[in-house]
């Protein structure tokens, strides 16, 4: 997502404390560009839930001395990600991690969910986002987001994936392939809906054939993959909607 030295900066420190150590990563970019690397970084490491729920982040002088901003540029980024939902702050105590699934931009409640067809509804709104946001990820994509899509379909793919950790991966994939999109609006929206369906699919794969499944949805995240790679946008597009339309039936969720 956005600057590719915030986020490794992040991933090699995936989970801030108040005690940030004494190792310095700097950000490397226009000073223009440091509020959108940092918020982009922390975005990231809430959505994927390295940063979890509730989690203090360190005070503004902790973030200037790691990474060697201002503190106008920690303030922006915080500030941001406030408006997203994302963070929130206590008068007096900090600032904390907020859940994605619990941001201002959506509320779904377990009785708007209680029917088949609340599912299918919702599968229908992911069709749409996905399909758009596939386009969006082959236009933006560095490579950086190829790589880590990559990872995530190895993880798929792999011959000790548990039904659980298949989900993390295949989740994972989707929010990445958001991120992608350069679009922070379609990554909280996507991870918000994914974050709704996860359980009851987690409960249909179950019920299936596990290894049959999830080598035929594995395949259909390769071809939504090299699209991207290719950056062919209409080629990402129709291969999301194949594989949430193939996805859809296999959960007994088709219209």
């Amino acid at each position: 997502m956005g600057g590719l030295t915030s986020s490794w900066a992040f991933s090699q420190d995936r989970r801030m404390t108040e005690d940030p150590g004494t190792t310095k990563m700097p950000l490397r970019a226009s000073r223009a560009d440091l509020p959108t690397m940092l918020a982009d970084a922390l975005r990231e490491q809430i959505l994927s839930g390295e940063l979890a729920a509730g989690d203090k982040l360190p005070t503004e002088r902790a973030f200037c001395e790691r990474y060697d901003v201002s503190r106008a540029v920690v303030r922006e980024a915080v500030s941001r990600l406030r408006h997203e939902g994302l963070l929130s702050s206590r008068q007096g105590v900090g600032v904390f991690v907020s859940a994605p699934d619990k941001n201002r931009f959506l509320s779904i409640t377990e009785e708007q969910m209680s029917q088949p067809e609340d599912f299918r509804h919702l599968y229908q709104v992911r069709n749409i986002l996905e399909s758009q946001t596939a386009r969006l990820a082959a236009q933006f994509r560095s490579e950086q987001d190829l790589a880590k899509l990559r990872a995530l379909i190895d993880d798929m793919e792999s011959e000790t994936a548990s039904p659980e950790s298949y989900i993390e991966a295949d989740f994972g994939f989707h929010r990445a392939l958001a991120a992608a999109s350069q679009n922070p609006f379609l990554v909280l929206f996507i991870s918000y809906i994914d974050q709704t369906l996860k359980n009851s699919i987690a409960l249909a794969i179950d019920k299936q054939i596990f290894e049959e499944t999830t080598k035929i949805a594995a395949q259909e995240h390769q071809v939504i993959l090299d699209c991207v790679e290719a950056q062919d946008e209409q080629g990402a597009c129709d291969a999301m909607t194949r594989h949430l339309v193939g996805s859809s039936e296999r959960l007994g969720l088709a219209s």
